[in-house]
């Protein structure tokens, strides 16, 4: 891997909710390690998961009842939590919708005073403390999945045509060496 980087938030959108549905909790906790263990190599505390396309509202609560009783995590809010070895925190969030994320967002900001961008954001991170860094998306690059919609504002983006269930450590550390080669200028230009 390529050296130290501002890297500290990878969210990463693979696969559908059925095809999590479908992912024993075996599958699920090598699934959750490969991408812990690449966060960590390249520098960051924070992993997120999310689907690329919706499934049931029964699918997506079975995910989450699975991760809980098969893998450990925690609910927090819609989202799961898990702690595998490490030091990186691996957020599952199973909404593969960024306008109803987002909608959602708004909605708990709002109850508790004046709804700002840092505000939402913070929201939508949660429990991150910040906004992904760099965004890895499995599937083709001329279509972008509808689940991210907040998240592209600042994060730079690798895409890999695979399937999640072809996802493997090489992919994520080849996105990670890809970002910290990057010169982030957040929408700057060359002057």
């Amino acid at each position: 891997m390529a050296g130290a980087s501002s890297l500290s938030h990878v969210l990463l959108c693979a696969g559908t909710v059925a095809q999590w549905a479908a992912t024993s909790p075996d599958e699920w906790r090598a699934r959750i390690n490969v991408v812990a263990q690449a966060a960590i190599g390249g520098g960051a505390a924070w992993a997120t998961l999310v689907p690329t396309a919706a499934g049931t509202a029964l699918d997506a609560e079975s995910i989450r009842q699975q991760l809980i009783s098969a893998c450990g995590g925690v609910r927090y809010a819609e989202k799961i939590v898990m702690l595998p070895t490490g030091g990186v925190t691996v957020i599952v969030d199973v909404c593969a919708d960024g306008k109803e994320r987002i909608a959602a967002g708004a909605t708990a900001v709002g109850a508790s005073g004046e709804i700002t961008e840092d505000r939402l954001a913070a929201t939508l991170s949660a429990p991150a403390p910040n906004e992904p860094d760099l965004v890895i998306v499995l599937g083709p690059a001329t279509q972008m999945p509808a689940s991210l919609v907040w998240e592209l504002a600042y994060a730079e983006l690798v895409f890999f045509d695979a399937d999640w269930h072809a996802l493997d450590a090489e992919h994520l550390e080849m996105a990670i060496d890809d970002f910290t080669r990057r010169d982030r200028r957040f929408g700057g230009v060359d002057s």
